[in-house]
């Protein structure tokens, strides 16, 4: 049987939507709070977490006696205005940061944000060129620091009440003609003419009916009315003949199958899809680098195997170059052949929710946006408070995942018919 699939690239845009405070730029001010609370109780001069050390040049006191003498207890003041507070202090203290916290702490600073997996990469192939080793520790800090600090969102603010109806219908919306690319309209009119010739009864198999929707006798009537308005065309002419025409039943243009692919360590996307052993098949979950609930399995790093720099690093012959690099951590677990698997079982057209497609997933997008199977290639973008949006940064950023420019232009829907992510919030789009 003809099929057409979808799979949903769910990014943390998704959770932004959902007001959550995930950006690295949330995570780096709840590790400053963390940083300051520990330092409060340190009862030396100098303390170090290995990526921010801090000392008193008198060697007498400590820093538990030294907050006390300055900072009321009642009311103590956030992590980073502490810190930024002590940075002003030279001739009481010192701080100074590891490179590749430096990098973290400069790109907050000039940028008002960061992504930190690519200041990794830089990271490794800059400072700590000759000592990826040193670099792999600090960041393993900053990994189970990202975790904790996730694992308090997922526990407190992530559950059904959250849940953006509006958003959950974009997800499992039908397919519509006009998205899918010029070269794979073929494959679009044999999944129409085998849901309209075809001997399943169509209302049995779509997205919809599998949700439990009560839609029975719409579909029925509207299938009917779609044969009686063009069935003699259909058969003079083709199933093609309408296919410009805006008039083949939503019924008729469900995907067959629907995986989301979840590149974020939370749970926000699984309270969209319907659960349980009867949809496991038809909404498969897969969450690509990781859940929180086990922190060895979490992916935290960089795939660009196309980088230039990618090859001298491989060269060098050291794993701890490699430690972190995601297309070889994917190997640890059996998410990304079960991702191919899907790939490779039919043809399929991609949503894009709240994911950047920046370079630090390069390796991985480049195989789903070019391989033979992709229809379509949809951006749900953000509109900022003063009227323009993200759109063309999620196109250029896509552009980047493609070697063949002719396909990603016939591939990727045009503006006029994308949609925006979320209307809800304001708040959008910085994406880790």
């Amino acid at each position: 049987m003809s099929a057409i699939n979808r799979i949903i690239l769910v990014g943390n845009g998704f959770d932004l939507a959902h007001s959550l405070a995930t950006k690295y730029e949330d995570f780096m001010s709840w590790y400053w709070d963390k940083w300051f609370a520990e330092l409060r109780l340190c009862h030396k001069n100098t303390y170090s977490d290995d990526l921010c050390t801090c000392t008193i040049y008198d060697k007498s006191s400590t820093w538990y006696s030294f907050l006390w003498s300055i900072i009321n207890p009642l009311q103590p003041p956030k992590g980073r205005c502490f810190y930024e507070y002590l940075k002003k202090e030279k001739e009481t203290c010192t701080i100074n940061h590891s490179p590749f916290m430096e990098r973290v702490c400069q790109s907050i600073e000039t940028k008002g944000w960061v992504d930190i997996e690519n200041e990794y990469y830089r990271a490794l192939n800059n400072e700590y060129f000759n000592r990826p080793k040193k670099l792999n520790k600090e960041f393993d800090i900053i990994k189970l620091n990202l975790i904790e600090y996730l694992t308090f969102i997922q526990k407190t603010e992530i559950n059904e009440s959250i849940v953006s109806q509006n958003l959950k219908k974009k997800m499992l919306a039908p397919i519509k003609e006009k998205e899918i690319a010029i070269s794979a309209r073929s494959q679009l009119i044999d999944f129409i003419r085998n849901r309209y010739f075809g001997d399943n009864d169509l209302w049995d198999i779509t997205i919809s009916e599998r949700l439990g929707w009560d839609k029975e006798e719409e579909n029925i009537q509207a299938i009917r009315k779609f044969s009686k308005d063009w069935g003699e065309q259909i058969t003079n002419l083709g199933i093609e003949s309408v296919i410009d025409n805006n008039v083949i039943p939503e019924v008729m243009l469900y995907p067959n199958r629907l995986m989301l692919l979840n590149f974020n360590y939370t749970n926000t996307a699984d309270l969209y899809i319907p659960r349980g052993n009867d949809y496991e098949y038809w909404f498969p979950i897969n969450h690509i680098h990781g859940e929180l609930k086990g922190n060895s399995n979490i992916i935290f790093g960089y795939g660009d195997e196309f980088d230039d720099k990618y090859n001298n690093i491989v060269k060098l012959n050291n794993n701890e170059h490699l430690r972190n690099i995601k297309s070889i951590r994917y190997l640890e677990s059996s998410n990304y052949r079960t991702m191919l698997s899907f790939i490779e079982s039919a043809p399929y057209q991609i949503y894009i929710m709240g994911h950047s497609c920046g370079n630090s997933d390069r390796t991985l997008l480049n195989t789903l946006f070019e391989h033979k199977n992709c229809v379509s290639i949809k951006p749900f973008y953000h509109q900022k408070e003063d009227g323009s949006d993200n759109y063309l940064d999620i196109i250029q950023n896509i552009s980047r995942n493609f070697t063949n420019m002719k396909l990603m232009r016939d591939r990727v829907v045009n503006k006029a018919f994308c949609e925006l992510l979320s209307q809800r919030h304001s708040n959008l789009f910085k994406t880790i």
